[in-house]
């Protein structure tokens, strides 16, 4: 097992040395002030990332639907009801990539999560600010601005050190050396196997849908409409969380 955890240090240094990943987290990026859906702690401050975030995505080969932005509230007191505010809050972001040429057809519907405590216990004022945030999900990850602001600088320095691609066979080898060590043997289940968790997530989706029936009072929409805005509320609270979200037989789930 020592063995074992040691290749797996090696693995991640070695992944960091070649391909740069920082590892930040999403320190000041993209709060809102208290109550307000336009207006950001840091107005200057996001000008400069929503400027960069918008390059950055316009670099990228995207599809119809492929940004996701996801807003939220903290736990106090609000003049506007906390979904509602969330929900206003990525809208508003998604019009400033707009205005900065990102085109609408790349965003998918966004995701109002209301009041949250991910970032802290909401008790003090301190600790409410970074829960009043909006969040962009690309490809299954939720972009910090180091990842975007230094993508420039990060191609240029492995042009300038070629010699980096030599790990990459390095690498190859010791992902399949962990692959056949983790590997559970024939007849046997390992205790990280037995901690594993699955969740069907079909009541929850069915219950979200409910909600938002209920909620525009059967008008405009259908019960697919509903189902189809349900999936990735639903779906981005559990990868909040850590889990992996996937379909299966027709059927959602969540597992970690």
């Amino acid at each position: 097992m020592k063995k074992l955890c040691t290749s797996m240090l090696i693995f991640a240094f070695l992944g960091l040395s070649v391909f740069g990943d920082t590892g930040e987290q999403e320190v000041d990026f993209l709060l809102f002030l208290p109550n307000s859906s336009n207006r950001f702690v840091n107005e200057e401050q996001e000008k400069v990332h929503l400027d960069n975030l918008a390059r950055y995505l316009l670099g990228r080969d995207l599809s119809p639907g492929q940004i996701h932005v996801h807003g939220y509230t903290a736990a106090a007191k609000n003049d506007v009801e906390p979904v509602e505010l969330s929900r206003d809050r990525a809208f508003f972001v998604i019009n400033e990539l707009e205005r900065r040429g990102v085109p609408s057809i790349l965003f998918s519907e966004p995701v109002a999560h209301g009041e949250v405590d991910l970032w802290g216990s909401n008790i003090t004022e301190g600790e409410r600010n970074p829960n009043r945030r909006v969040r962009i999900m690309l490809d299954g990850s939720y972009l910090a601005a180091a990842g975007f602001t230094a993508a420039e600088e990060t191609a240029v320095q492995r042009a300038l050190f070629p010699w980096r691609l030599l790990l990459l066979p390095l690498l190859a080898l010791l992902a399949a050396l962990l692959f056949f060590a983790l590997k559970p043997k024939k007849g046997t289940t390992t205790a990280a196997a037995a901690s594993e968790i699955s969740v069907s997530l079909e009541e929850e989706i069915r219950r979200r849908a409910y909600e938002l029936y209920l909620a525009r009072e059967g008008q405009n929409g259908d019960a697919d409409t509903d189902w189809y805005k349900a999936v990735p509320e639903i779906c981005a609270r559990y990868e909040a969380s850590v889990y992996e979200v996937y379909t299966e037989d027709g059927y959602w789930w969540a597992h970690r």
